[in-house]
């Protein structure tokens, strides 16, 4: 679910970001396991394969100081320019690759995007 932060409306994003074949993802923090799963994405819907470089623009990211999202939550920006996806924890990472796989078309094209999906965090019932 894409929400709106402190009421606003999600940012709606034009354009789209074209994936190239001598393109590279960094990786920053715990999130190998995303970054693998995208480059799987990658390969398997559009034939291209992504290599790992520290000045790749399309960033795979385990934040855990990003809490508010959630145990599953995420952040997925993609602008004409790169592409982002933030977690706080690796779960949520690779929910942000499955929506990046909504997001991308067999020519490499990705469709542009602000969205932020929050899930409840793990709450004790009140009666324990």
């Amino acid at each position: 679910m894409a929400i709106s932060r402190h009421g606003k409306q999600p940012r709606r994003r034009t354009g789209h970001f074209v994936l190239k074949a001598d393109m590279d993802i960094r990786v920053i923090g715990n999130a190998n396991e995303a970054a693998q799963r995208l480059r799987r994405v990658v390969r398997e819907t559009t034939g291209m394969t992504l290599g790992d470089s520290r000045d790749g623009v399309v960033m795979v990211t385990h934040e855990p100081a990003l809490r508010g999202l959630g145990e599953d939550g995420y952040a997925l920006l993609v602008s004409p320019h790169a592409v982002m996806l933030r977690a706080a924890t690796p779960a949520g990472l690779l929910n942000a690759v499955e929506q990046f796989r909504r997001l991308l078309s067999a020519d490499g094209t990705v469709t542009a995007a602000d969205l932020t999906h929050l899930t409840a965090p793990a709450v004790a019932p009140a009666w324990m």
